[in-house]
This record gives structure tokens, sequence and C-alpha cells, in this order.
């Protein structure tokens, strides 16, 4: 787990990155393909991208492996900050996980306070952990800027756009960056009940709820709109 503070929109975002396999190996193995040093660097959603395309790579592996992982959510404003282990709690009760497969392990990133708050009985979790050791904290880091960015474009903070040719070979024009980040990760964002309406042929429209998503009452009413609006369904279906 890791978190992404934004000044801007007042707003912290948690990301809980999931998984049954060990991803160590593979963001191990994507730091060395993009020329970096395991045991010395590491992603960090502050890097520089401009201009510096072995970052851009290896943010584009991570979004990668991020795709074979479920991510649950939790949208706090800053000056919950030192409570984020009590919305961590919440959002690990509820993430739409099967019986068989119950949370085993959490690491959460340096800086993230340890409280009372309630961990999941079934799991082991270490506070205080370094990115560079535990690499799948790294992924988290990434998700939540991702989703981050979501949420400032949504809230009209930012208004970034890419080539549309980096979605759909050869289009013309530009796309929201935001629409590219979240097609990049709605199937990971996508927990397993159908909640949209059912279509003539009786088969429930691909709308999904959340893998997990925890909104604190004490978010503005702007962040927690953006919030449903961006992440409190997932759409599963064709985009294209």
């Amino acid at each position: 787990m890791d978190e992404s503070i934004h000044d801007r929109g007042d707003f912290i975002v948690v990301a809980a990155v999931c998984c049954e396999a060990d991803v160590q190996e593979q963001v191990v193995e994507g730091l060395l393909d993009c020329g970096f040093d395991p045991a010395r660097d590491e992603f960090k959603s502050s890097m520089a991208m401009r201009g510096n395309p072995a970052a851009q790579e290896l943010r584009h592996r991570l979004q990668s492996i991020l795709r074979d992982c479920k991510i649950g959510l939790a949208v706090c404003p800053i000056s919950e900050r030192a409570i984020l282990a009590t919305h961590i709690s919440t959002l690990l009760s509820s993430v739409d996980v099967t019986p068989e497969t119950p949370i085993a392990a959490i690491y959460l990133d340096e800086g993230m306070k340890r409280t009372n708050a309630k961990m999941p009985r079934s799991a082991t979790v270490t506070y205080g952990c370094d990115s560079k050791l535990v690499a799948g904290i790294q992924l988290a880091d990434c998700a939540a800027h991702l989703v981050s960015t979501m949420l400032l474009d949504e809230l009209g903070i930012i208004s970034k756009t890419v080539p549309a040719s980096s979605v759909y070979d050869g289009q013309e024009g530009e796309i929201e960056l935001a629409w590219t980040l979240w097609a990049s990760i709605r199937y990971a964002l996508s927990g397993r009940k159908p909640v949209g309406e059912i279509d003539e042929y009786g088969l429930p429209e691909p709308l999904m709820n959340p893998f997990g998503l925890v909104v604190s009452d004490r978010c503005s009413d702007a962040v927690k709109a953006a919030a449903e609006k961006r992440l409190g369904t997932v759409w599963i279906g064709c985009i294209h």
C-alpha cells in the first residue's frame, strides 16, 4: 500500500494493490529492463517523465503488471493523513475477495502511521516498509498516482491530453490523459458484482461494483462527487 497526496484537491488517495502471485520479481525485472538498479533505484510517481524515456517505459511496465492485480482505494482529506491506517482497515474489510482467498499479508509504505485500527485477522501486517525492498509498494505508488490524476481531472484542476494515436493506431487528434489511465487499469478496479441494468436478453450490462472503495465523510462534496463518478462503478465492456 502507498498513498498519493494532493494539496490542490485537498485529498489523499491510498491504493491497495492486491495479487495472488508475488510481484516482487516482476517489478525488479521491469527496473532492470528499463536500465535501473533495483538495489539503488525505484519507481516514484514524482519521477520526471518529460524527456525521460526510461522512466516512461518503467511506468508503462508497472501499469501492465497492475492489469493482473486488483486495486482497492481509500480517499480522504489531507487533514486525515495521521489516520490513514483507519481508512485502510475499513477498505480491507470490504474488498471484493472470496472466502477462499483471504488477505494473507499487508505491506504499508513508510509514513503510514500505526493506529489501533483492526486489520484482517488472516493477515500479517508490516508497517514502515522500504519500497526498494518490498517492490510491490512501487506498484501501489503507481496506482495511487494514476487514480489521483483521474480525480484531479474530474475536479477540473488539471486537463491533460495525449496523442490519440497512442491509444488508437493512426488516429489523429488528442485524447484525455485521465481517460487513458482509467482504461489501462479499469479491470483491476473492478469487483465481481454486476450493478448495471438488465438488457433485452436478460443479461446485466457490464457495469461492475468497485473491487474496493472507501471515501471519507470528511472529504469535500466536490471530491466525493468526483470519486463517485470516476470510481463508484467500473465499466468493463467495449470502449472502442
